[in-house]
């Protein structure tokens, strides 16, 4: 009995949704591993490369050809033709079913983007902005709001490093600060200088940080820690820290006066800050992170659209 070739429509769809399934629709399981890697790259070149936005549109450029291509393939077979098992529907849905475990599996132990709504991070991570987190040995499994596996963290943390984390007061938001205090160490914080375990971080002025609409001018500074530099800003008054508005678990281990605030960081725990010191809801106001909320590490930062 002859069969029929594959819906040159469906194949069309599939091959705009999800390229490498579309041309298996087709029955072309060669051009399929190709889309799969051209995907990839695409991929790897918007969180990764220089030109996120060039990258963006190359994405979708690829959709559009995956398309066009599928469409054309599916309605190319030789008459008679016995059809494998990917250009079946049933076959067109367990590549689609396949597709979205590896894509999960991929941002639940892997990378996963995040977005920056506020501007506590500024002017390091704008308002908006897309983070691409590294999450491989944080030990905090899971994606679209379901944890897979739980873990120690494996992974070295260090002075300076920026994390996303769940939100302590309320796990299911996150937050991404940069962290100042590992475990065992004494962090404090005054008039706007910053100390670790006694030593000042060093930091020097530069150029104001302007933003905003209307525009606002804030003092900006470059600090280190680890060997890692960023800038930080501040309001042009000084403000002498951000007061704590509530109690907070372990907070015995903080000392807070007129001056600022001083922390004596417990095992299993970091303190983090904003870049945006006297606009950031971060340690000083609701206490320490513990490391079972760690879900990764920022490894780069994407403008926000439109930028």
């Amino acid at each position: 009995m002859t069969q029929r070739p594959p819906n040159k429509w469906l194949a069309a769809l599939l091959g705009f949704l999800v390229p490498p399934v579309g041309l298996l629709y087709a029955g072309r399981a060669g051009w399929a591993w190709g889309y799969l890697l051209l995907t990839l790259a695409a991929v790897g070149l918007l969180w990764f490369g220089a030109a996120g936005g060039l990258s963006a549109t190359a994405i979708l450029a690829l959709s559009i050809v995956a398309a066009i291509h599928a469409f054309w393939l599916a309605g190319r077979g030789p008459a008679g033709r016995v059809r494998p098992i990917t250009s079946r529907w049933y076959g067109a849905l367990g590549g689609v079913v396949a597709f979205v475990l590896v894509l999960f599996g991929v941002r639940a132990f892997v990378v996963e983007p995040f977005s920056m709504p506020g501007a506590s991070m500024q002017p390091t991570i704008a308002p908006g902005a897309m983070l691409v987190v590294g999450k491989w040995g944080y030990g905090n499994y899971g994606s679209y709001g379901l944890t897979v596996a739980r873990r120690p963290v494996s992974a070295q943390i260090r002075h300076g490093d920026v994390i996303v984390f769940a939100y302590p007061v309320e796990p299911l938001i996150r937050y991404a600060k940069r962290v100042v205090g590992l475990p065992g160490d004494t962090v404090a914080y005054r008039r706007g200088q910053l100390r670790i375990n006694g030593l000042a971080v060093k930091r020097a002025p530069v150029a104001d940080f302007v933003s905003g609409e209307p525009p606002v001018t804030m003092r900006q500074f470059e600090e280190q820690l680890s060997a890692t530099p960023y800038r930080v800003i501040h309001e042009p008054a000084d403000r002498p820290y951000f007061q704590a508005i509530e109690d907070f678990p372990l907070r015995d281990n903080c000392r807070i006066d007129a001056e600022g605030i001083e922390c004596e960081v417990p095992t299993g725990q970091y303190y983090v800050m904003g870049d945006n010191r006297d606009n950031s809801s971060d340690s000083r106001a609701w206490g320490f992170v513990p490391a079972r909320h760690v879900v990764g590490k920022v490894l780069r930062v994407l403008a926000p659209a439109g930028e």
